[in-house]
């Protein structure tokens, strides 16, 4: 099979002064992207890693993020990506199950590692800083500027891996997705074919990298296209001056992001005529929206159905022309993510594991070559969700006759905020430990520019009914991300339960999203 790292090896061969990143004010050719990997690679090796080791990086967007994975790739490390929001509790945990030997430490977002050093090196971890001053053992660019030669390339297999993508767990856990090599190269060559991407196209994905995001901006491997990043983090007025700065051609914006673009374009202050494609997904976005961003930009539009256990591989494509249909004659195509694309099989299924036909709700079953190896050192987790060479979803939809993808819930509780996972369970492990909650059940409620919003109903003890919601939501700083914080506290006298004494939680959110005034916002979705 073709791997990534020949890939790279290819595009600067064939392309070598094109360039492959740019980040700001700062540029890589595929030339220099090859050679300062290569320089990485091999300070690494002579440091005695390398196939099997994993390597992690901790960073603001930056073209450094794709050196350090293409160095992963060529030398065989697996890459992993440690979210700058993490509390210290869930880093610790990340750093440990992916039994990270290498730390690469971007110094802007260096105060978490600096206050548990001590914890971190106790691990066997080595720490690497970059992009400004540090007192780590090593320094990224001493290391590239003392390295020569090329890196050793050890024989791979399609199954090793490629990449560790964290995602929250239903036990508040992260899980390590286990992406191989194989799914990483189908990855790149299905997303350009699916996409029409040709050489001279720009692609601009301005998504965290900590995720299986870092895969979604290497599909320049695939033909050496252009792709922009964002620099240090995502701004909505920075991102469409970039469409224009960098004659962006296609670009991915989650519906969050899609709204405040919107609104900041009227200002009149942007170029957005060299963009012919936007690419939406990630969060339920409303037929009002899609059809706004239409008349806005004037570009087409393409709604995809990924997860990162496909790692980030399109499962299916919404088409402009599908697009066009909808808003013609045939408006329900708008609340469908497409049809499948090529490297991917679908089967709806009821609860007992069998397929149900056409128009029948039931779990969406995933097969493709994308798919990833399991969740690491989960053993129980992993068999419960691949099935006989399917990947169990946990996402609830159907197929219609035609082969359209409906998705009705995701993953039944799991709240999808501003295009973030957010799991109920996380949320409610840390705010039990409050002294004033007595129960507490956390459900995403409707929000106009969110898509969902984290809210937390609370029932508190007798003893401490003087317990505001801004106690509660300040109790959670440095226990929870930011995405993770409920938005807003409604308080109860008790929270509605089943027979046998389950939450209802359905019924919570059902509440919550049709009464008004409970929560500070409008719940009514156009």
């Amino acid at each position: 099979m073709l791997y990534l790292r020949q890939m790279i090896k290819r595009c600067a061969n064939n392309y070598p002064t094109k360039v492959a990143y740019y980040c700001g004010d700062h540029k890589a050719t595929w030339k220099q992207m090859n050679e300062r990997s290569d320089r990485f690679a091999v300070a690494l090796q002579n440091m005695g890693f390398g196939k099997g080791s994993t390597v992690s990086i901790m960073t603001l967007e930056s073209i450094e993020v794709y050196e350090h994975f293409y160095a992963c790739m060529k030398m065989g490390a697996a890459r992993v990506g440690v979210n700058t929001q993490y509390a210290w509790p869930e880093m610790k945990h990340v750093l440990k199950n992916s039994k990270t030997r290498v730390l690469l430490v971007d110094a802007r977002v260096k105060s978490m590692v600096v206050e548990h050093r001590e914890e971190i090196e106790d691990l066997g971890i080595t720490l690497i800083g970059y992009n400004g001053e540090h007192d780590f053992a090593f320094d990224y660019e001493k290391l590239l500027s003392e390295a020569t030669g090329e890196p050793e390339w050890p024989e791979l297999a399609p199954d090793d891996l490629l990449l560790i993508s964290y995602t929250s767990g239903t036990t508040g856990v992260p899980k390590g997705v286990m992406l191989t090599q194989r799914g990483g190269s189908d990855c790149v060559i299905h997303s350009v074919i699916s996409f029409g991407f040709n050489p001279d196209d720009v692609w601009y994905m301005p998504a965290a990298s900590a995720w299986v995001v870092v895969l979604m901006n290497c599909y320049g491997l695939g033909n050496a296209m252009t792709t922009v990043i964002p620099d240090g983090s995502f701004k909505i007025d920075t991102y469409l001056r970039d469409v224009g700065r960098f004659r962006v051609t296609v670009g991915l914006l989650v519906p969050t992001m899609i709204h405040r673009a919107i609104t900041e374009y009227q200002t009149g202050q942007y170029d957005m005529s060299s963009m012919r494609v936007l690419v939406y997904g990630s969060s339920p976005a409303t037929p009002k929206l899609i059809r706004d961003a239409r008349e806005s930009f004037k570009v087409q539009m393409i709604q995809t159905y990924a997860l990162t256990e496909s790692s980030g591989g399109w499962v299916t494509f919404l088409t402009e022309q599908d697009h066009k249909l909808a808003l013609e004659s045939e408006p329900e195509l708008l609340k469908s993510v497409g049809r499948l694309g090529l490297h991917f099989d679908c089967s709806i299924r009821d609860e007992e594991g069998r397929p149900v036909p056409p128009g029948t709700k039931g779990e969406i079953w995933l097969r493709g070559t994308t798919m990833m190896k399991g969740y690491m050192d989960m053993p129980a987790e992993t068999a419960e969700v691949l099935k006989d060479g399917w990947l169990r979803t946990n996402d609830i939809g159907q197929l219609d006759e035609r082969g359209y993808l409906y998705l009705l819930d995701r993953q039944k509780f799991m709240i999808i905020t501003g295009a973030v996972n957010v799991f109920p369970t996380t949320v409610e492990a840390v705010l039990v430990d409050h002294p004033a909650i007595l129960e507490v059940a956390v459900v995403g409620v409707p929000h106009p520019e969110w898509g969902e919003a984290v809210v937390a109903v609370v029932n508190r003890r007798s003893t401490h009914q003087d317990a505001t919601a801004a106690d509660i939501i300040a109790f959670c700083n440095g226990k929870l991300s930011k995405q993770e914080t409920p938005k807003h506290v409604v308080f109860v006298d008790e929270l509605p339960k089943t027979s046998n004494a389950k939450v209802k939680k359905a019924e919570i959110k059902k509440w919550l999203s049709s009464e008004k005034g409970l929560v500070p916002w409008n719940t009514e979705i156009e």
